[in-house]
């Protein structure tokens, strides 16, 4: 991947502001030493198998190529014999990407970043008679793209914020480049980059950044939202944009986006939690500010050779700490074994079934059987929100498993987790749970586990019934950047069962200085005769929370009810539904109906 990465150029672009930042010649003369040898090194009739001309890099290079000629046009180097040269290699460039696209491309983000790169080229080739081809080949190729990859929720299908990212600023370019031009492109590809940077608004973690999903980095999207909201005019962007414009976009749009970013308003969306139900992306927060409550739910479809075993997934951040997380990419080569096992479900906040991955990963790019989700159902309100999800991945079994992840966010508290595992025989089922680089610490007594930072916020898992499970830490890795790693702990919870079997944990962040955790009890579930309720049917457990002075009563019904007598009694309190919460304090009661 580095050499195909090196043939990008993208080196010239920070080479290019150096220059007009300092007035150094020695920057244009190396730009123009290694582009001339570049061409002259890699003509492309005779390099199309090479590490050189594949069309994404192609498209990639033109467009680095073109931004460079700005920076470097008026240096004395950038001669014309140089210049001539750079316009033929483009015009090849741009021969090559219209005459490679295929069904596979119009589904891929390949498609998206060789059109988006070829109608650049249009532009800056445009005294050439191919250029107007060019332009309506791209065009129409791009609006494909759009109606294809983008899914009505904004998402891209392809299930990785890194490529979700890189397809929507191949879409933002198009969208500066026509207004610059005077060109019309078809408002799909417009309310393309509108949803897709709209779905970012919602995604971003309170540290403003990208989820680890899939094949993905962890990066800022402050920079995008921000690109997004000047070239959309759009408010509701700017509000999870920088509040200034940033390095980058400055380069983008000079003067002019100064003065556009700062006559904008920012407006604060009216919705704190979203479910985006067409990809299966479901995102909690308690607010807009970096100290808020966030996690992240997942279960939805695999995404292509992007995609990881990651069904069921969570990541959390709280009061500023990043907790639970995806472990990233590393890699795309099959040499490192890190590649596939960061892919695996292993690897992920997920559970699992006598350790069976639910989606076979055969390489790099390869999968066997995959999972795919059954269902999902989301709730949100001001008190809480509600999501489930299930999948087939342990259906195949000879003594097939039905398994449902549902998780509430009782707020601005704590998240409540529950999997559930539908089965006749015996199996181990089990939970685990990747935590960011720092200390974590596991109590026997209670099997729970917290992470250890003074001065600044905790996590505690808090199993719900710790006598059944067994609880071990590992050391494992995670990848934030690409070809990096670094260490890190990871909490695995199992139990060997038969027949429906429940795992739930308690998921509380402690704020800073924050001195008592909540106690956790299980309390016994009756029915309307006064029968105890077997606890594979139902469970109920007390929550109390110190710095509240508030009790909080959970049942949650693992059948769903349908008789007289499933209308239970927990404590005292009559109730009917699959979960439902009482709130105590003092002597006032509230009960609050969840599903």
């Amino acid at each position: 991947m580095d050499v195909y990465v090196l043939n990008r150029h993208r080196f010239f672009i920070p080479l290019g502001q150096a220059y007009l930042l300092t007035g150094d010649e020695r920057y244009a003369k190396s730009f123009c030493e290694l582009l001339s040898d570049w061409i002259d090194s890699n003509p492309k009739q005779s390099n199309l198998t090479t590490l050189t001309w594949r069309t994404i890099d192609a498209g990639i290079r033109s467009g680095n190529w073109i931004k460079a000629y700005d920076y470097f046009k008026n240096s004395p180097h950038f001669t014309t014999e140089i210049f001539e040269k750079m316009l033929l290699s483009l015009y090849e460039h741009a021969e090559y990407l219209a005459d490679e696209f295929s069904n596979w491309k119009a589904i891929s983000n390949w498609g998206v970043i060789e059109n988006k790169a070829l109608f650049e080229l249009s532009i800056f080739l445009h005294e050439l008679n191919q250029a107007s081809i060019w332009q309506n080949l791209s065009l129409e190729r791009l609006k494909e793209t759009a109606r294809l990859q983008i899914m009505k929720d904004g998402m891209h299908w392809e299930q990785s914020p890194m490529y979700h990212n890189e397809v929507l600023l191949c879409y933002l370019k198009t969208v500066h480049l026509s207004k610059n031009n005077g060109i019309d492109i078809d408002p799909l590809i417009i309310e393309a980059a509108r949803k897709m940077a709209y779905a970012d608004v919602f995604m971003a973690k309170p540290n403003h950044h990208q989820p680890m999903k899939g094949d993905s980095d962890s990066f800022d999207l402050r920079d995008i939202l921000t690109r997004a909201a000047i070239l959309l005019r759009d408010p509701f962007l700017k509000f999870r944009g920088f509040p200034a414009i940033d390095f980058e976009n400055f380069w983008e749009f000079g003067l002019e986006g100064i003065d556009i970013y700062d006559k904008l308003p920012a407006e604060k969306p009216t919705d704190l939690s979203v479910g985006f139900e067409d990809s299966g992306n479901f995102f909690m927060r308690s607010g807009w500010e970096e100290d808020a409550l966030y996690l992240y739910f997942h279960c939805g479809q695999l995404g292509g050779g992007h995609g990881h075993s990651d069904l069921f997934h969570i990541d959390v951040h709280a009061y500023g700490k990043e907790f639970l997380t995806d472990p990233g990419r590393f890699n795309y080569s099959d040499r490192y074994p890190l590649r596939r096992e960061l892919n695996s479900a292993k690897a992920h906040n997920t559970s699992l079934v006598d350790g069976v991955e639910f989606t076979e990963c055969k390489d790099t790019w390869g999968f066997g059987r995959i999972a795919v989700p059954l269902m999902t159902k989301w709730t949100s309100n001001e008190q809480f929100d509600y999501v489930e999800g299930s999948h087939d991945g342990y259906l195949h079994l000879d003594d097939p498993v039905y398994t449902r992840r549902r998780i509430v966010f009782v707020k601005p508290y704590y998240w409540l987790l529950v999997d559930e595992f539908d089965c006749k025989g015996e199996h181990i089922f089990s939970q685990s749970f990747q935590f960011s680089p720092g200390e974590i610490e596991l109590k026997k007594s209670t099997k729970s586990c917290f992470t250890v930072n003074r001065d600044e916020a905790n996590l505690h898992l808090i199993p719900i019934s710790p006598t059944t499970v067994t609880a071990v830490m590992k050391e494992g890795n995670i990848s934030y950047e690409y070809n990096q790693f670094e260490k890190n702990i990871s909490v695995h919870y199992e139990t060997k069962s038969t027949g429906p079997t429940a795992l739930m944990q308690l998921i509380y962040p402690q704020r800073p200085a924050e001195k008592d955790i909540p106690s956790v009890k299980t309390v016994e579930v009756y029915d309307l005769f006064g029968d105890i309720v077997d606890r594979k049917d139902a469970q109920a457990f007390r929550i109390f929370l110190p710095h509240l002075e508030e009790e909080h009563l959970i049942i949650v019904c693992h059948k769903k009810p349908s008789l007289h007598r499933m209308s239970y009694c927990i404590d005292g309190t009559q109730i009917f539904g699959e979960i439902v919460l009482i709130k105590r304090k003092g002597i006032e009661e509230e009960v609050i109906l969840i599903k």
